[in-house]
C-alpha cells in the first residue's frame, strides 16, 4: 500500500534527493537506495548510483536476493558489513553470485513501530564504514520515516486506513493520466449509524466504521479507490475497461456492495446486529468534469436513496 501511495506523496521526491546528496557527499560507496517491503518482496522506490548501475528505481527483488532482510532481523537497528565475502552473516549470501564481493549498510524505515523498508548504502567492493556513517544513515532513515508518516496522513484516514477527503478532492491532480477515462463515483452513507453511537457508545461506532471499511475493500474491485470522507460517509471510485458496458458493470458492483454491507454482522454483547446503507452514483465525465461537481451530484442522489433506505439512486441531469 505504501509503495503505491508514494506516487501521491508531494514532498517525498525532494526529501529523497536531499538524503542521497548528503550520503553521496559523506560516504564514498557507489549506490544508495530507499526500499519498501511487502510480505515477500522489496521494491526499490528511489536509487542513486555513483558510477556502476548496481540497482535502479523500480526494481523488484525477493527477500532471498537482498541484504535488507538482515535489517528486519536486527531489532530495528542498522546493519553494517564492511566486507560481504568475509562476514559470517553474508559469506554465503546469494548476492555474492552477482557482486562477488562488496559492502553493505542498512537502516530501518519505520511506520508505527513497524519496519516498512530500508535506507541502504552498498558497493561491489569492500568499504570501511565509520561510526559517523552509521549514525548519519540511521538519522536520515528516521527523517524518511517521518516523511512517510506525515505524507500518509495527508491522503489516508487515520481510523480506517482508507483514502481520505483530501485525496478524493484532489484525485484528478494526483491522477492526471485518468482525466480521459470514464469513471463512476459511488457515494455511500450508513442508514442507521447514529443508533450504534447512541446505544453503544462511540467506541462501538468506531468498530462499525472499521468493519464497513473492511467490507468495502473486500467488495470493491482491486483497481478501485475506496475512501472515507467523514463520519459514516464513504466514496468508491470505479474505472471503466474497454471490455465492458461500464454503466451495467457499475450497477452490478454497486448492488453487490450494498448487499455485502447489509449482510455484514456486527457482534455486540453476544448479539448480532446489521447495518444498511444508501448509495448515490454519478458518472464522469457525463455528470461533471470536476470532482466537487461529481461529489455534489452523487451526494444529492444518495439523499434521494435515503428516502427509502438500503437503495441506490443514480444521478440524472
Amino acid at each position: 500500500m505504501i509503495f503505491h501511495d508514494i506516487n501521491y506523496y508531494k514532498n517525498f521526491d525532494s526529501i529523497a534527493k536531499e538524503v542521497f546528496e548528503l550520503l553521496a557527499h559523506t560516504i564514498k560507496v557507489n549506490t544508495f537506495v530507499i526500499t519498501i517491503f511487502d510480505q515477500s518482496q522489496s521494491f526499490i522506490v528511489k536509487s542513486f548510483n555513483r558510477n556502476a548501475s548496481l540497482i535502479n528505481s523500480g526494481d523488484t527483488l525477493t527477500f532471498n536476493q537482498i541484504l535488507c532482510k538482515m535489517v528486519i532481523e536486527n531489532n530495528m537497528e542498522p546493519v553494517v558489513i564492511d566486507n560481504i565475502k568475509d562476514n559470517p552473516l553474508t559469506r554465503n549470501h546469494p548476492i555474492l553470485t552477482m557482486l562477488h564481493n562488496g559492502c553493505y549498510m542498512g537502516a530501518p524505515i519505520t511506520n508505527e513501530d513497524r519496519i516498512i523498508g530500508t535506507l541502504c548504502a552498498f558497493d561491489n567492493k569492500p568499504y570501511d564504514f565509520k561510526v559517523y556513517d552509521e549514525v548519519l544513515l540511521k538519522s536520515l532513515a528516521s527523517l524518511i520515516s517521518q516523511t512517510v508518516i506525515i505524507e500518509n496522513g495527508i491522503i489516508r484516514d487515520s481510523l480506517t486506513g482508507l483514502y481520505n477527503r483530501n485525496f478524493i478532492f484532489n484525485y484528478f491532480e494526483y491522477n492526471k493520466e485518468e482525466i480521459q477515462n470514464d469513471m463512476s463515483l459511488l457515494y455511500i452513507d450508513l442508514d442507521n449509524f447514529k443508533y450504534f453511537n447512541d446505544a453503544f457508545g462511540h467506541d462501538m461506532g468506531d468498530i462499525v466504521i472499521k468493519r464497513t471499511a473492511e467490507c468495502l475493500l473486500e467488495s470493491a474491485p482491486e483497481d478501485s479507490y475506496v475512501a472515507r470522507i467523514g463520519g459514516d460517509e464513504f466514496i468508491i471510485l470505479l474505472h471503466s475497461s474497454q471490455a465492458e458496458d461500464f454503466t451495467t458493470s457499475t450497477k452490478q458492483i454497486a448492488e453487490n456492495i450494498l448487499e455485502q454491507l447489509s449482510n455484514m454482522p456486527i457482534q455486540i454483547g453476544g448479539k448480532e446486529h446489521k447495518v444498511s446503507a444508501s448509495m448515490g452514483v454519478s458518472f464522469y465525465p457525463e455528470h461533471g468534469n470536476e470532482m466537487i461537481t461529481l461529489l455534489k451530484r452523487a451526494d444529492h442522489s444518495m439523499y434521494a436513496a435515503k428516502e427509502g433506505k438500503k437503495r441506490i439512486h443514480y444521478y440524472s441531469s
